[in-house]
């Protein structure tokens, strides 16, 4: 595959109802480099904070620890494993953007991604999968 990216056609948002129904997960889009593929998603409501800062410079914890890791597998069977992901809080506190990494890069031939999303917010815990084109 070329240096460049390819974007799959899962600019259209998928989304579940997550965490007892709590919040929203909506998977907003796919691109695809020959290193890495990226899923760019949004929360809403936003996650809880997880730290407060203090006026003295340390924290303390302020919320539940979330995590949030995907898997996947092509249409040629090939596994992608999570590679890590960043995510923030827009600034009013009404959702939570992020993205998540899998690794490797497809291969040139593969033509859809199979995506394994878990969220865990405290002790409550969503599973989802979905298809999207490459």
């Amino acid at each position: 595959m070329a240096q460049g990216k390819r974007k799959g056609a899962g600019d259209t948002a998928q989304s579940f109802t997550v965490l007892n129904g709590r919040h929203e997960l909506a998977v907003r889009r796919l691109t695809a480099t020959a290193e890495r593929v990226e899923v760019a998603y949004r929360i809403t409501p936003a996650l809880p904070e997880r730290w407060r800062d203090n006026p003295d410079g340390s924290l303390d914890a302020a919320g539940p620890p979330v995590f949030f890791s995907v898997e996947g597998v092509d249409d040629l069977g090939r596994e992608y494993l999570d590679g890590g992901g960043a995510f923030g809080t827009d600034p009013e506190g009404g959702f939570t953007d992020g993205s998540l990494s899998l690794e490797p890069g497809p291969a040139p031939e593969a033509r859809s991604l199979t995506l394994t999303l878990m969220l865990t917010c405290g002790d409550v815990q969503s599973t989802h999968q979905l298809t999207m084109p490459l």
